[in-house]
């Protein structure tokens, strides 16, 4: 990823860094900058993870067709993607907490463009509640994916015991977290906890950028709006998320700028994929 250009940087010695891709195509890469520590959560690194990610939700313009943000890349510097908290240290977070304003998960969550989460190394903890706040996770084969939450004998906190099950299925969540077993790339992959595994970091980081670029060609308003409905419905039952894509479809076409130039451009992608298969053996 050497065509970028550093926008920002956030917490001591720039620990996270947000790069812009050049070529306009809207593709921002926030990247965990402390190898030597293997990119652990401290009470310094979180806020400035947070701060990156408010940085960039800020970009988002008042009319949705417009906005300069298309897609966001999570990555790490390193050997680790972040071996999560130390928590030896565990007594100065829980005693000095973690503000709103400085919560990373939050921050994630609350990021209306696509984070895609590219793991090259151990997310362990609090590092696999990161990666599980991420849209799409891509791993290279040096990733890992753990839960010491047991093994520390602390509480998880950030969704992971609910998210992980519903990614992964109930006994899977259960073994992954229970047994603080190590999930590595493949089976992270069987699991559906990663959507593709790359043969080496170059592979990972050149994947990542393309699957960001086929997102920043989409509609901006429907990728966002996928978004949302899926996250949403999640957390509702299945009638319930019926209804309420039946309500963002209600008010989905008004929002558009240009709703013939819409549907022509959308003609013509059409026309493409019709060549694409007639060209398909």
């Amino acid at each position: 990823m050497t065509d970028r250009v550093r926008i920002a940087s956030y917490g001591d010695n720039d620990g996270v860094t947000v790069d812009e891709m050049e070529g306009g195509e809207g593709l921002f890469v926030v990247t965990m900058n402390k190898p030597a520590e293997f990119n652990v959560l401290t009470g310094g690194l979180m806020p400035a993870i947070a701060e990156a990610f408010d940085g960039i939700t800020a970009l988002r313009d008042p009319d949705p067709n417009n906005d300069l943000v298309r897609a966001v890349i999570l990555r790490a510097e390193g050997k680790a993607f972040t071996v999560g908290l130390d928590i030896g240290k565990l007594n100065e977070y829980l005693e000095g907490g973690l503000t709103s304003a400085g919560d990373p998960f939050r921050a994630m969550w609350e990021c209306p463009f696509p984070i895609i989460g590219a793991v090259d190394g151990p997310a362990v903890t609090g590092g696999f509640e990161i990666a599980l706040c991420c849209d799409v996770l891509l791993a290279s084969r040096r990733a890992v994916f753990m839960d010491n939450h047991a093994k520390y004998g602390v509480h998880p906190g950030r969704r992971l015991s609910q998210r992980l099950a519903e990614i992964c299925g109930v006994n899977n969540a259960k073994l992954a977290t229970m047994a603080a077993y190590p999930i590595d790339a493949e089976l992270a992959f069987n699991w559906g906890l990663v959507q593709r595994v790359f043969a080496d970091t170059e592979e990972l980081d050149r994947e990542s950028l393309e699957i960001a670029r086929m997102m920043s060609r989409n509609h901006p308003v429907m990728v966002k709006r996928y978004k949302d409905l899926i996250e949403r419905g999640a957390l509702v039952t299945y009638k319930e998320g019926i209804a309420l894509e039946e309500a963002s479809e209600a008010t989905f076409y008004d929002q558009l700028t240009d709703l013939t130039a819409t549907l022509e451009d959308g003609a013509e992608k059409f026309q493409t994929m019709v060549r694409w298969t007639a060209e398909r053996e």
